[in-house]
């Protein structure tokens, strides 16, 4: 076996225990919460002892600083896929909030521990947390704002509508069940619709029926 060889089966096992140490402290932190796990935890749970962690990662907060690096990655990653197909602003704008909501639901415990547990970064991780938050909100910020300019979209302020987008999108991993009545598929296409088009028929409601919905309310 050549010296090259050796080297990139090495490589390859390092990634592939690093990626293992990653998972493990995922799901300890979104079940357990971050600082109610220690390294020997996370060790343990894969049959490891702590000094093997400690080989890939001098400290539990370099392992959350790790996992919120992917999250932003893959955001950004999913922005830029989206950008290149060049659609016009409606069509971006659905495939994005498709793309987001269904990142949220499809990995759970990454998005618990993104949008739960920013607190326990230091200063200068959630300095650059924030900083990278608001360019994500600026891309699509940009995006709702050429919207407007040519007419798909409501005059709304672009920062209130992507607050709104992303904020309904967010809140999907404290609901969503996997083995729940609708997959996440299906729920992503009904949070376009939504927010595309919000909640009512395009030929609006009649006078009485929307009497009648009031009068359920005030029964209830």
């Amino acid at each position: 076996m050549t010296s090259d060889r050796r080297q990139e089966l090495k490589a390859r096992k390092q990634a592939y225990v690093q990626e293992e140490i990653l998972l493990s402290a995922v799901s300890l932190f979104a079940r357990r919460g971050f600082r109610a796990v220690t390294i020997d935890d996370i060790a343990s749970n894969l049959g490891y002892s702590k000094s093997v962690v400690y080989y890939y990662f001098k400290s539990k907060s370099e392992i959350l600083w790790q996992i919120f690096a992917r999250c932003f990655d893959d955001y950004f990653r999913m922005i830029s896929t989206v950008a290149n197909l060049n659609l016009g602003p409606r069509e971006t704008l659905s495939r994005l909030i498709m793309e987001h909501a269904q990142h949220v639901m499809e990995r759970p415990e990454w998005n618990a521990i993104y949008y739960r547990d920013e607190s326990e970064l230091d200063d200068a991780q959630r300095r650059q947390i924030a900083m990278r938050k608001r360019e994500y909100d600026a891309k699509l910020e940009l995006l709702y704002a050429q919207g407007v300019a040519n007419g798909d979209f409501k005059a709304i302020p672009p920062g209130v509508a992507v607050r709104a987008i992303l904020g309904m999108c967010n809140s999907l991993y404290t609901w969503f069940k996997p083995e729940g009545a609708l997959p996440a598929a299906t729920i992503a296409k009904h949070y376009v619709s939504m927010l595309m088009d919000g909640f009512t028929q395009a030929n609006g409601a009649s006078v009485g029926r929307q009497q009648k919905a009031g009068q359920l309310l005030t029964d209830a």
